[in-house]
């Protein structure tokens, strides 16, 4: 009886939390995607992003903040040579800020609709699509603890991959990562097969209010499947694009004989 209670207790003090304060949950993302990404979610809305990209953007956002970012990046990077003379080092690039990741995933529950902002066929792009757009079933018999929260399972099609996804009632945010949502509790692990997976390893709460994406205006509105469809074009063609605009893939001109895009192997969708 008095494990009963404190459960329920805990689960009282977690459901208060939430409300006061928004969830940030840290995800390990798979397919050699080699990046964490935060979740910062409410009732009302959530960002998915990459914590560096959105450094990196912030900086980028103002004259001040991109002089200051140059500045500590060439800092890092710069190797003085015996005879006084300054060269740079790309074995140190990992010494300062960059942007690696330029996806984000925005959901707004009074809009109901999800936008994603990201870089594909070397652009920035948006689009926007309906926010519950995914249709889930609940597999009750199926449970697992994650970061010690009891999680049941749910299963889901979903353009084009078939996702498995672990969530947990105690957390009643209807959120996760990515594009991922709509069940009656957050979303701490998902797979979606071929090694598409996120699962949480850190959790909490924080007062910083949900962010909003850095000049959104650099970025070209869209349609998910032409922008998905172009990416997969200019992948295959990236050398031949490039030639043209006389770069060569190869310092030496040789060609680089680059592998056909397979996006069953990919591409997190699949449905283009």
């Amino acid at each position: 009886m008095r494990r009963i209670v404190l459960s329920v207790l805990m689960c009282l003090v977690a459901i208060t939390a939430v409300a006061q304060h928004n969830v940030v949950v840290k995800y390990d993302v798979g397919h050699n995607y080699g990046k964490e990404m935060v979740l910062i979610a409410n009732h009302q809305g959530s960002l998915y992003f990459n914590p560096m990209s959105q450094y990196v953007d912030s900086c980028e956002s103002t004259p001040e903040g991109k002089a200051k970012l140059r500045e500590i990046q060439l800092k890092a990077w710069r190797v003085v040579q015996p005879d006084g003379t300054v060269t740079f080092d790309g074995r140190k690039l990992g010494l300062a800020p960059e942007k690696h990741i330029y996806l984000y995933v925005e959901k707004s529950a009074q809009d109901e609709v999800l936008t994603v902002y990201d870089y594909k066929a070397a652009g920035l792009f948006r689009y926007t699509e309906p926010i519950d757009d995914i249709k889930w079933e609940i597999v009750e018999d199926s449970t697992k603890n994650l970061l010690d929260y009891p999680c049941l399972m749910a299963s889901s099609t979903y353009h084009g991959r078939t996702w498995s996804v672990w969530f947990t009632p105690e957390i009643p945010i209807q959120d996760g990562p990515w594009k991922l949502r709509g069940l009656p509790g957050l979303i701490l692990k998902a797979d979606g097969g071929d090694g598409f997976t996120m699962e949480a390893t850190d959790l909490g709460v924080t007062t910083q209010s949900v962010p909003s994406v850095y000049s959104i205006n650099n970025y070209e509105k869209g349609e998910r499947r032409k922008i998905l469809t172009d990416h997969e074009y200019f992948i295959n063609n990236e050398e031949s694009i490039m030639a043209a605009q006389g770069i060569k893939m190869n310092a030496d001109g040789s060609p680089a004989n680059l592998p056909k895009y397979d996006r069953q192997h990919q591409a997190w969708e699949t449905d283009y």
